[in-house]
């Protein structure tokens, strides 16, 4: 799981999976150290904010695949 983590983005990692029923939930968070702001530019070392954001990608064996990036 985590070499497919790696091919949507070498800067996630994946903190945990599981299977309910004919879905895949891929739990995964951001490695980046700093990020740049959309609004001015500068660039962040601090967290500004935390919210949860999930996207549903291929399927894999058949399976309904939800990735959900913590954040």
């Amino acid at each position: 799981m985590e070499t497919l983590i790696k091919m949507l983005d070498s800067n996630l990692r994946l903190n945990s999976y599981e299977i309910i029923d004919k879905i895949i939930y891929l739990h995964v968070e951001s490695t980046k150290q700093g990020l740049q702001c959309p609004l001015c530019g500068a660039i962040s070392m601090r967290v500004q904010s935390h919210y949860e954001r999930s996207f549903q990608d291929l399927p894999i064996q058949g399976k309904k695949v939800v990735v959900i990036i913590d954040n």
